[in-house]
């Protein structure tokens, strides 16, 4: 898919940005965007969600039973933007059963789809656009209150949460949710159009297909520290990631437990990076030459799935890429999760088609809190033979 002569420009970016302060800032702890709103994520409406637990126009009391609004509306948002009666005995805003009617109509919360009672139990029934996404039921992503101005979701280029140049490739909404949201992040020196290369032209059209979406990502808000090196991206690049999952699972039906990351070079480490910091609702990863030049301090308690793709020994540019996908590697199996890794031996961001291919078939068989382990006994017959589980 790409030729050692394409890359070039991006491995001598990539030499000319490298600094050691950079790569040690990327060892520090916390991230300042989850450390600050990680009390908020796993509260089910504190601060920006509480705003959710008002009730719907003239519904009764809180339930303390099953989660079901005794009166009043159907869930739908009252003029305040809060929906339905408060919806769970712990404010969550839905029980773990996700009753139809508990705490919101799916129409009523942020986080949208899921809110105040999925099928799955999902996120909190937080009121209007700044209402509260988190869930407390067990295997549930959780996705942050959505703080700024959503956007249209449509495909083209846009500006979002300040970041001009994201390129979008939107499907139809679909009527029933269900579509997969994928972040992907480019190498240094390229542009946001480089998932059109790297990501074959087949599983993007079955993404689109399904009512799914492709972020891609231009620039950068440079601040919150770097996961490369290069100053390609930040970790403050992830607020507007943040922003991007929750109004679309709010207003496009994409399912929260289907959001994905992958990125080649600085974006691979970007991905890496992300699977790690945005743990609480990333569901897997599949960086391309990627991985980790540290392990970063993972969100929550649980680890996404990971399938590192590199080159081997001839994946070198400043750093060995087997070795950063090692180092992520082994982070997300001791923390859990699980670990695929293919060695192509194709170079730098060299992913044959095949292979994305295989990781996309990865994505889906690994929604967020799946079990069992669907290749715990093997992979599957049509993932290539370089391919093993970690």
């Amino acid at each position: 898919m790409h030729s050692n002569s394409r890359l070039m420009p991006l491995a001598l970016s990539f030499c000319s940005l490298l600094s050691v302060a950079a790569f040690l800032d990327c060892s520090a702890g916390g991230d300042p965007v989850t450390n600050e709103r990680g009390t908020i994520d796993s509260s089910g409406g504190a601060g920006q969600g509480s705003a959710g637990k008002a009730g719907g126009s003239t519904g009764g009391g809180s339930d303390t039973t099953a989660g079901a609004a005794p009166a009043g509306s159907s869930g739908e948002p009252s003029a305040s933007g809060s929906t339905g009666s408060d919806g769970g005995t712990t404010g969550s805003g839905g029980t773990s059963a996700g009753a139809a009617p508990s705490g919101g109509s799916a129409s009523g919360g942020a986080a949208g789809r899921a809110a105040g009672g999925a099928s799955a139990g999902g996120p909190a029934a937080g009121g209007g656009a700044a209402g509260g996404a988190a869930s407390t039921a067990p295997g549930a992503p959780v996705l942050p209150p959505i703080m700024g101005t959503c956007p249209t979701f449509t495909s083209g280029t846009t500006t979002i949460g300040g970041l001009s140049g994201i390129a979008l490739e939107v499907g139809k909404k679909a009527a029933e949710g269900g579509g997969s949201l994928i972040f992907y992040w480019h190498g240094t020196g390229s542009t946001a159009a480089e998932y059109k290369t790297m990501i074959p032209a087949a599983v993007t059209q079955e993404v689109v297909s399904k009512g799914g979406i492709i972020v891609s990502f231009q620039s950068s808000l440079q601040t919150g520290g770097d996961c490369s090196g290069t100053s390609t991206f930040s970790k403050g690049d992830f607020a507007v990631a943040d922003l991007i999952a929750s109004c679309a699972v709010r207003d496009h039906n994409i399912d929260p437990r289907r959001i994905y990351t992958t990125g080649c070079s600085a974006g691979g480490l970007q991905a890496g990076c992300m699977a790690q910091l945005r743990s609480n609702y990333i569901a897997a990863a599949v960086p391309n030459s990627g991985g980790t030049v540290f392990a970063q301090m993972f969100q929550g308690s649980r680890a996404p799935a990971v399938m590192t793709m590199h080159g081997g020994a001839s994946d070198r540019v400043v750093v060995a890429f087997s070795q950063t996908s090692a180092t992520l590697d082994k982070a997300i199996k001791a923390a859990g999760g699980f670990v695929v890794n293919c060695n192509h031996g194709g170079g730098h961001c060299g992913a044959p088609a095949a292979l994305y291919t295989a990781g996309w078939q990865f994505m889906k068989d690994h929604p967020f809190g799946n079990s069992p382990e669907p290749y715990q006994a093997s992979l599957p017959a049509t993932f290539p033979s370089y391919c093993a589980k970690y």
